[in-house]
């Protein structure tokens, strides 16, 4: 296959936190197969729940750039380590 035919995985909102995928960084192109964990909790920093502040349920394949509560993720990983918005 052309890899320039090929979509790119969407991007995952910075927003994005999770407890049992270690050295997994939820806040760009994600693959299904890359550091998922079917076991994993995830929540949002704007919230601290599970929920969005859209009221929709935080996954990093749910929680892309067609949600309203959506914020890109930075080009400089280590700029925003400390960033929670």
């Amino acid at each position: 296959m052309d890899s320039s035919t090929e979509g790119k995985p969407p991007r995952v909102c910075r927003r994005v936190r999770s407890k049992g995928t270690p050295g997994v960084r939820y806040d760009a192109a994600v693959a299904w197969e890359v550091g998922f964990v079917s076991t994993a909790t995830f929540w949002c920093v704007a919230t601290g729940e599970c929920v969005g502040p859209d009221d929709d349920l935080v996954h990093p394949h749910a929680c892309g750039e067609g949600r309203v509560c959506f914020r890109a993720p930075s080009d400089d990983p280590a700029e925003e380590s400390w960033v929670l918005e």
